[in-house]
């Protein structure tokens, strides 16, 4: 079992690690740095518009500036974050089954013929288990989750304030004191809340009166996931946009990005701008700011980006 667990733990550190050049560019598209101009295009709707370059073509700019190393920037702290996390969770929870004695059932079978109060207790107690575990999962490995952030938004000023691990640690202590350590984590322990209660709910009732075949309800939890992660996203940039805000990095501070006192600061004042979803899509990413028409082409105004 032990076996096991580390062939998933190592197999999902390698994932990470292989698409880590794609979470890069998001990264530092939900700090709002565009290095690359919007270009022009036609929506599927056929309303001209402006359009930035999609993540592949940001993760190309990346090498070209950093070269192929480059776009590994934050890599280690994330994958070890990310392993951290898996661990504590996994743990938790096997914890929490031995700690709760329950009846064993069989619940893809029973559950049909199960009263709806029944279901609804169910439903709650391996819901607040799963919630339970992800938190604990969250709050031991956000720090490194931290310093993986700001690791990769020193791409914008170029600076190397944070290298490894440890060094970067003592630099946000140093700056921030134990707190610093925790910057950003209620957005995402509310986005992460939000997000497996909604999903759970919607994938038990969809199992239990719409779908029918039993291999398709281990499928369903995911297809909800995705969906209610969309709704549930701007929580997930508002953590990351925290865990950097007031850091001393450029690519934090004024003019390109607000400081901002409290994390309710930063939702309210991207949901004014309309950028509760920047960085949400990694191709069709429209330029929102203000245009203008220049020889019967539309270009974004030159005080926009200025």
């Amino acid at each position: 079992m032990a076996a096991v667990s580390l062939a998933q733990y190592g197999t999902g550190a390698l994932v990470t690690a292989g698409l880590h050049p794609l979470g890069f560019a998001k990264v530092l598209i939900q700090t709002g740095y565009e290095p690359l101009p919007p270009k022009p295009s036609v929506s599927l709707f056929g309303k001209e518009s402006l359009v930035y370059p999609n993540v592949l073509q940001y993760v190309s700019h990346i090498k070209k500036v950093d070269g192929f190393w480059g776009m590994y920037r934050g890599v280690f702290p994330r994958v070890v974050s990310g392993t951290i996390g898996n661990i504590v969770q996994h743990n938790v929870a096997e914890q929490l089954k031995k700690a709760v004695k329950k009846k064993a059932e069989d619940k893809s079978e029973q559950e049909e013929e199960q009263e709806l109060a029944t279901w609804l207790r169910n439903f709650c107690y391996d819901t607040a288990q799963e919630t339970v575990s992800r938190t604990c999962g969250i709050i031991v490995s956000h720090p490194l989750h931290v310093v993986t952030v700001r690791c990769m938004i020193q791409f914008v000023g170029r600076e190397d304030t944070y290298d490894t691990i440890f060094s970067s640690l003592r630099e946000i202590y140093r700056n921030d004191g134990i707190l610093g350590f925790f910057a950003g984590l209620i957005p995402r322990l509310m986005g992460e809340i939000l997000t497996v209660w909604i999903t759970n709910f919607l994938a038990r009732l969809l199992n239990r009166y719409l779908v029918e075949e039993k291999d398709m309800k281990s499928y369903t939890a995911a297809a909800c996931g995705l969906v209610v992660s969309h709704f549930t996203y701007p929580f997930t940039l508002v953590t990351n946009i925290m865990a950097v805000n007031s850091s001393g990095l450029r690519a934090a501070s004024p003019p390109q990005m607000p400081r901002y006192d409290s994390w309710l600061d930063c939702f309210s004042d991207l949901s004014s701008k309309g950028q509760l979803k920047r960085g949400a899509s990694m191709f069709w990413r429209y330029y929102q700011g203000p245009v203008i028409m220049r020889d019967g082409k539309l270009i974004p105004a030159p005080w926009a980006l200025a």
